[in-house]
């Protein structure tokens, strides 16, 4: 062998050698979780193909490109008819949480119930999936919405059985409020109903947020009015929140073990992403849940054009949205506005209507029909309501049994706010009420899920 052979020969094996070295002293890379997670789309109108995306998302990037192969079969849906059937391949980019698996939809005419496709998928790289199926959902978006609603059998009212869980915008002490982590960790608890308020931003689009600003819940400051969708979901919507005791201010910077997922700077949990923690719009959770009963909370319109409620009309429309869903408001003139707009959609009775039913109806009175609403949303005394809206010294118990009996006598679900002891959850599982909502869905679950008999606070 040449002496310039022999040089190469060594140079090659030394270069082999270290690679190895390197190698061995790299740590493993630890696993990545890989979910798929359905957004449902509207059908659309005849000629149109509307995308149905599955979103597929890992915790913390890989190295190396992760592929996910995928195929497409028919549940409720028809192939051919409804949507392609599509088998595939995408790839998430090594360095990156994300890409989306894309069905076109066949958009038609027809009045029918939302249906349903199956997605299967596997995945080759570095990753651990949560699931090898998932199903997306088609809405239906041709059903006119101009007709009142008839309800004999109302579908709130529990007839003797447990009343439904539902989750007081998400779970306020057990999840970061009015956030897609919480609905869909509250979903998964088995909590029945979704509670949301909807507040429209400056540029018109309508966001789920409780509060008028944003002060108590984000990083940010100002009024939800007076904010674009873009500033507001540059904000930390899990940012003062901490596990069992909702939004404190004053607690050490490692209690707020959400801070910092929605801007990046912490990684989600598994099957979850940092938009999970914004400030979601309505429709984003309307194509995340789109089987999940939700109750949506009108604010008032504060931009005094008056389109809040025939954008949200719409809105509900599209996503096949009436009667699995109940629109609710404290505010007359929205509640009133909205069933203008949208009357084939459930509603509860708003604030003053519904005052003068509860009055009318104390000792021998009782409350006349109402067939325009479903239920009654109440407190379980008048502690509970802002006092400037009540005469000095005002008291009143609203939920006994003679209520419970009047209500349902006309038909309408007794369904109370905001229940947060297991005292006062089993006083009004005894009284009858259709629905208790509260701030802690998971203590709710666990009672329901204890044989009545057996349902105590003593732990």
């Amino acid at each position: 062998m040449s002496t310039r052979s022999t040089i190469v020969a060594l140079i090659a094996t030394s270069t082999l050698l270290a690679g190895c070295s390197d190698s061995s002293d790299r740590p493993p890379v630890p696993p990545s979780t890989l979910s798929v997670i359905p957004l449902a789309v509207p059908e659309g109108a005849p000629g149109e193909m509307p995308t149905l995306r599955f979103r597929a998302i890992l915790d913390v990037p890989q190295p190396r490109d992760v592929s996910i192969s995928f195929e497409t079969s028919a549940v409720t849906a028809t192939a051919g008819e409804d949507y392609l059937d599509t088998v595939g391949d995408v790839t998430i980019a090594a360095g990156s949480l994300e890409t989306f698996i894309e069905v076109d939809v066949l958009g038609d005419a027809e009045e029918e119930p939302a249906e349903t496709l199956a997605l299967a998928f596997s995945a080759t790289g570095n990753v651990t999936a949560t699931a090898d199926t998932v199903t997306g959902t088609i809405a239906n978006d041709d059903s006119a919405c101009d007709a009142a609603f008839e309800v004999d059998a109302n579908p709130w009212r529990v007839n003797g059985a447990d009343p439904l869980n539902y989750a007081h915008r998400g779970g306020v002490i057990d999840f970061p409020e009015n956030t897609l982590f919480a609905y869909a960790e509250v979903a998964l608890a088995g909590a029945d109903v979704l509670e949301m308020d909807v507040y429209q931003t400056r540029d018109n689009e309508l966001v789920i947020l409780h509060d008028l600003d944003v002060d108590r819940t984000t990083n940010g400051t100002g009024n939800v009015v007076d904010l674009t969708l873009a500033e507001l979901k540059a904000l930390d919507a899990a940012y003062w929140f901490v596990p069992g005791a909702g939004t404190p201010h004053d607690r050490p910077e490692a209690d707020y073990v959400y801070r910092g997922i929605a801007t990046g700077d912490r990684p989600p949990p598994p099957g979850y992403s940092a938009s999970d923690f914004q400030i979601p719009t309505l429709e984003e959770a309307l194509q995340r849940f789109p089987h999940e009963l939700i109750n949506v909370e009108l604010k008032p319109d504060l931009d005094g054009r008056g389109d809040y409620e025939q954008q949200m009309a719409a809105l509900l429309q599209r996503y096949g949205r009436r009667d699995d869903i109940i629109a609710a408001s404290f505010v007359d003139e929205a509640a009133n506005n909205f069933k203008a707009v949208a009357p084939c959609v459930h509603t509860s009775i708003p604030l003053d209507q519904g005052s003068l039913l509860v009055l009318g109806a104390l000792g021998d009175g009782v409350i006349p029909p109402v067939p325009e609403h479903v239920a009654f949303q109440v407190p379980p005394d008048t502690s509970q309501i802002n006092p400037a809206q009540l005469p000095p010294g005002f008291f009143l118990e609203v939920v006994t049994e003679d209520f419970v009996t009047d209500a349902h006598n006309a038909n309408l679900a007794v369904q109370v706010w905001t229940i947060n002891t297991c005292e006062e959850m089993l006083r009004m599982m005894e009284l009858g009420v259709d629905a208790i909502m509260t701030d802690r869905p998971i203590l709710l679950e666990q009672l329901l899920n204890t044989p009545a008999a057996e349902r105590s606070c003593s732990d």
